[in-house]
């Protein structure tokens, strides 16, 4: 069990104090559940993920895990960047096996390299990208390299920063089929924070689906979704229910924006 609570939370940079980004945020993630987290731009989405992740520190309030406050980085949350996060001087391979060194280091080298060409295959991609550089790849080639080294070390918190925000339509859908199919096909399921400002991208993914307002943020939109209410890409628009939600999601969005406007 990876149980995530987090009460109370604040945030704000040492530097300026008095500019929370965060205040008295309360939420309790259980084992398993996909979290898409939406809300307009500057609300502290991201810097929701970097708390999670153990890159910065809360000002006030306590997030732990099982119960054991989270402090630092640690293999067991593993962030996926709209960046990729790949060390261009490193190659695909190398870059997972970086990973893969600090999960396993008694394995050897040759284990560890055929780990990295197993998870590369996961996500559909060639041996071959094993000796590329990051510049020699597409960009959707350099994503998947990403969520491959994030799975390489089978983390049972997986954070994602609107992964596919800078990806053409046509591949930003076939990633997102390829982190659903993965996660569906787990017998154990990672639980998954996921940055998005697209409502659609919500919808088709989460079983659980976040808003936050504007700063200071708070959570001002919070539903589960049962598996028999999810959508797919092919019905999600013919369903009653789901362009219902949507309509909620988009309303209070909109609703909270025109709130900072006046």
């Amino acid at each position: 069990m990876k149980n995530i609570s987090i009460q109370n939370l604040s945030f704000a940079y040492k530097d300026e104090p008095e500019k929370k980004i965060l205040e008295n945020l309360s939420l309790e993630v259980e084992s398993g559940e996909f979290v898409c987290i939406l809300g307009q731009s500057g609300c502290g989405k991201s810097t929701l993920l970097r708390l999670l992740a153990g890159l910065e520190k809360q000002s006030e309030g306590e997030m732990t895990l099982d119960g054991t406050p989270i402090s630092g980085a640690s293999l067991d949350r593993s962030v996926v960047f709209q960046d990729y996060g790949l060390f261009p001087w490193m190659t695909a391979g190398e870059n997972i096996t970086l990973a893969l060194e600090q999960k396993y280091p008694k394995k050897t080298k040759e284990e560890r390299a055929c780990l990295a060409k197993e998870t590369l295959k996961k996500v559909g991609l060639p041996e071959e990208v094993f000796r590329k550089l990051p510049r020699d790849l597409s960009g959707g080639m350099k994503q998947r390299c990403a969520i491959a080294r994030s799975l390489s070390v089978n983390p049972p918190i997986l954070l994602m920063d609107e992964p596919f925000g800078a990806l053409d339509a046509v591949t930003r859908a076939r990633l997102q089929d390829l982190v659903l199919q993965l996660w569906q096909e787990e017998e154990i399921k990672k639980t998954v924070f996921f940055v998005t400002h697209d409502v659609d991208e919500a919808l088709l993914l989460s079983t659980r689906i976040i808003v936050l307002g504007q700063r200071p943020s708070k959570i001002i939109y919070d539903e589960r979704i049962p598996d028999e209410k999810r959508g797919n890409r092919d019905t999600m628009f013919e369903d009653p229910e789901i362009l219902k939600r949507r309509a909620e999601l988009v309303r209070t969005i909109n609703k909270d924006v025109a709130s900072r406007v006046e």
